[in-house]
C-alpha cells in the first residue's frame, strides 16, 4: 500500500501563553486556536481584515454554547479578550452584536424555518450596505447557521456544547465532551466482520449513565503541566499525545490533576470507551471511530510514518471526539477479562486478574487493531511508546 505524502508543516507559537506546536502550512490561510490556552491566532496580515470574525463567532458558539448569543455583554467581553484582529473590527462587531442587539435577533431568527430567516439576512445586507459593515451580515449568517445546527459539516458530530466543560490547568486548556447515557451492543457487532477476534465475543447489551470524556487524548502539554516532566519518546510539541505512560503512571497523573483542579477525573471504563468510540447515541455503526475509512479518522501503520501526530488533526466521530482510532493506545480503568453474555449496567470489568485494558490502536498498528471493538491489554506497570490515555468525568 502506498503511503500518502506528508503535508508540509510549520512551527507555530502562541504569543499569549508561549506554547509551540506543529501545524499545516495551510495554517497561513485559516484562523487557528491555541490548543493550550484557547487564544485565537491569526496571521498578521489576515488580522487586518474582517474575513476571520465569522469564524471567531462560530468558534464562540461551539465552545460556549448558543446561549451566549442571548447574553450580548458576555459576548462583548469575549470579543475583547480573545479576538486577535484589528481594534476597529472589534468595535464594529461590538456595536452590531451588543449595542444594536443583533446577536439576540440572530438567536431568535435562527430558530425559525429557513424561508423566514433569509429575509432577515437580506435586510441586514441592505441596512449595512457601507463597506465597513458588510462583514456583519456574513458573520451573523454563519452564527445563525451554527445556532440552528444547519451547517452540517461545521458542527457535524458535536454534542450540545452547553453540557461540555472547558478545563483550565495553568496555561493548558482542554475540553470534556458530554456523553448522554444509553444502551448499546458491546463487542463484535456485524460491521466488524471477519476482523473480529474471539475475545470480542459474546456481543452483550450494556447500559451506561451519562459522563464526560476528553475531546482529545491527554497532550504532552497537560501532562507536563501536572507532572513537571514529559515521558514521551516523540517530543515534537505540546499538542502531541503523551505516550510511554503506564497504567500506574496514569493513576499518578490523575491523582495530581484531581488535587490541583478539585475535580474527580479518572480513566474510562472499557464499556465507556467503546460506547464513546462508537458515537454513543449518535452512532452510525462504523467499524472505526467515526468512519469506515480509517484514513479519515485515525493515524495508524499505513499513514503515520510510525510516529504520533498532534491531536485533533483527523475527523472527529459522531460525538465530536478525536483520535479514538489510532495515534496512541488509551488505557482503560478495567482489568482485562472475558465478556459475559448477560446484560450489564455501568460495568467495571472483572476483579483483579493481572493485566489492564487498552483500546483504540496506535500509529504503529494495522487497521484491524484500531476498530471500535478491538481489545488489547498489558501489565499496569508497563509503559511503551504506543501507550497514552484519555480522561473521563462522572456526572
Amino acid at each position: 500500500m502506498c503511503r500518502p505524502q506528508r503535508e508540509d508543516t510549520i512551527m507555530v507559537q502562541c504569543e499569549k501563553c508561549g506554547s509551540k506546536w506543529e501545524a499545516s502550512s495551510a495554517y497561513s490561510k485559516s484562523l487557528s486556536v491555541c490548543p493550550f490556552c484557547g487564544a485565537m491566532l491569526l496571521e498578521e496580515e489576515k488580522a487586518r481584515g474582517y474575513g476571520k470574525m465569522d469564524e471567531f463567532l462560530g468558534y464562540m458558539v461551539k465552545v460556549y454554547g448558543e446561549e451566549l448569543y442571548r447574553n450580548p455583554e458576555r459576548l462583548k467581553n469575549l470579543i475583547g479578550d480573545l479576538y486577535g484582529g484589528e481594534e476597529r473590527v472589534k468595535k464594529l462587531f461590538r456595536r452590531a452584536l451588543v449595542e444594536e442587539k443583533l446577536s439576540v435577533k440572530v438567536y431568535e431568527i435562527a430558530q425559525k424555518p429557513k424561508n423566514e430567516r433569509q429575509p432577515f439576512y437580506n435586510r441586514l445586507a441592505s441596512q449595512f450596505a457601507e463597506g465597513n459593515y458588510w462583514p456583519v451580515e456574513f458573520g451573523l449568517k454563519v452564527v445563525g447557521s451554527l445556532v440552528s445546527g444547519l451547517t452540517g459539516e461545521v458542527l457535524e458530530g458535536a454534542q450540545p456544547e452547553s453540557k461540555n466543560r472547558i478545563v483550565q490547568v495553568g496555561n493548558v486548556r482542554f475540553e470534556m465532551v458530554y456523553v448522554e447515557g444509553g444502551t448499546f451492543q458491546m463487542g463484535a457487532t456485524e460491521e466488524q466482520g471477519e476482523d473480529a477476534d474471539g475475545d470480542e465475543n459474546p456481543v452483550h447489551r450494556v447500559t451506561l449513565s451519562e459522563y464526560l470524556i476528553g475531546k482529545h487524548e491527554v497532550t504532552q502539554a497537560l501532562w507536563e503541566e501536572v507532572m513537571g516532566s514529559n515521558p514521551s519518546y516523540d517530543e515534537q510539541g505540546g499538542d502531541y499525545p503523551v505516550e510511554r505512560a503506564s497504567w500506574n503512571d496514569c493513576q499518578e497523573f490523575i491523582e495530581k490533576l484531581n488535587a490541583r483542579t478539585g475535580m474527580q477525573f479518572r480513566l474510562p471504563t472499557e464499556a465507556e470507551w467503546e460506547y464513546s468510540a462508537r458515537g454513543g447515541n449518535r452512532s452510525k455503526g462504523y467499524k472505526y471511530a467515526g468512519s469506515d475509512d480509517l484514513d479519515e479518522v485515525g493515524w495508524y501503520g499505513d499513514n503515520s510514518d510510525e510516529h504520533t501526530h498532534p491531536v485533533g488533526r483527523k475527523k472527529p466521530n459522531e460525538l465530536g471526539l478525536y483520535d479514538m482510532s489510532g495515534n496512541v493506545w488509551e488505557w482503560c480503568q478495567d482489568w482485562y477479562g472475558d465478556y459475559m453474555e448477560e446484560s450489564q449496567t455501568n460495568p467495571t470489568g472483572p476483579q483483579s486478574v493481572g493485566t489492564r485494558v487498552l483500546r483504540g490502536g496506535s500509529g504503529w498498528d494495522i487497521a484491524s487493531g484500531c476498530r471500535v471493538s478491538y481489545r488489547y491489554y498489558d501489565d499496569p506497570g508497563y509503559w511503551y511508546v504506543k501507550y497514552g490515555l484519555r480522561l473521563v468525568l462522572s456526572l
